[in-house]
């Protein structure tokens, strides 16, 4: 397998696009919202918020890029030194090694209310875990 760039992009913009409708109303958007007490503001309020993010979307982007290239080059070089992991593999030992227990220790470090631990760290780990996996699947076309 060479390291194709071209589904590099493609796998990122698969992971972003799979991120706005995992935190989308249609998914776990309300879960989120309440989490991050942005169900208790006004229209406006909300609106006002969503444009003041409007800028860190093309940042995410270029971050689930970086990622993604890495992920790709672990999945191609993984595989020339012959340890047996597919794509999905590895997917799923970056997965289990890496980010979800960053990403658990990020919700308990944080100032999340306990109350709403469980449904963050599910929300956050499933949302990385199938985007990996969705990114091991492209790279590996």
């Amino acid at each position: 397998m060479e390291i194709n760039y071209t589904l590099i992009l493609g796998a990122a913009l698969a992971q972003f696009v799979l991120g706005a409708v995992w935190y989308s109303p249609l998914m776990f958007g309300k879960w989120w919202m309440q989490i991050m007490g942005a169900d208790r503001l006004s229209k406006e309020e909300l609106q006002k918020m969503q444009k003041e993010m409007a800028p860190f979307y093309g940042l995410q982007f270029l971050l689930t890029v970086i990622f993604t290239f890495v992920l790709a080059m672990f999945v191609h070089y993984l595989q020339m030194a012959n340890v047996g992991f597919h794509a999905y593999g590895v997917a799923g030992w970056i997965w289990f090694g890496f980010i979800a227990p960053t990403q658990i220790a990020g919700v308990v470090w944080a100032n999340t209310k306990k109350q709403f631990w469980a449904k963050q760290i599910f929300v956050m780990i499933t949302y990385q875990l199938v985007g990996l996996m969705l990114a091991a699947f492209i790279l590996s076309m």
